[in-house]
């Protein structure tokens, strides 16, 4: 279990040092006490010099045997001017690859030059929730176009 976690670790780190079709990417790994893990992973799409830039942050919930659950998607649109930047627009995805997960609750906002979602997620393998993992992403960007 540990040496997949590393290799997947691993790889992730690669490719987030590799742009690919004009977007680059970084990620961060959180492991939970039950042998699950989070993959969460920022993306920067469009061109810099344009003064606008469009980002994500995903959020990929694994089991503890590796097969993702669902993961949750922060979309934010930025402008920046070398001096300052501002959000000008948030929102909020979700996508379920066990139907045994869904949504408990879900919502996006804007302020200044962060986007931020909040999202619930729920486990309810018989029909009776057993688990509920709730989540924030934030997604800001810089004065001259960077995200973090």
């Amino acid at each position: 279990m540990k040496r997949v976690l590393s290799c997947i670790l691993v790889m992730v780190l690669l490719l987030s040092v590799i742009p690919v079709c004009g977007s680059a990417a970084e990620a961060d790994m959180i492991l939970y006490q039950d042998g699950g893990y989070a993959v969460i992973e920022i993306t920067s799409l469009g061109s810099r010099a344009s003064g606008t830039v469009t980002g994500s942050k995903t959020y990929t919930y694994y089991d503890s045997d590796d097969v993702a659950q669902w993961k949750a998607i922060l979309t934010g649109k930025f402008t920046y001017t070398g001096s300052a930047s501002t959000c000008t627009s948030s929102s909020v995805s979700t996508t379920i690859y066990d139907s045994t997960w869904y949504a408990v609750s879900k919502s996006a906002s804007k302020s200044g030059n962060t986007a931020t979602a909040y999202v619930k997620m729920g486990d309810a393998p018989d029909g009776v929730t057993v688990i509920i993992v709730p989540v924030s992403l934030t997604l800001s960007c810089d004065a001259n176009g960077n995200l973090s």
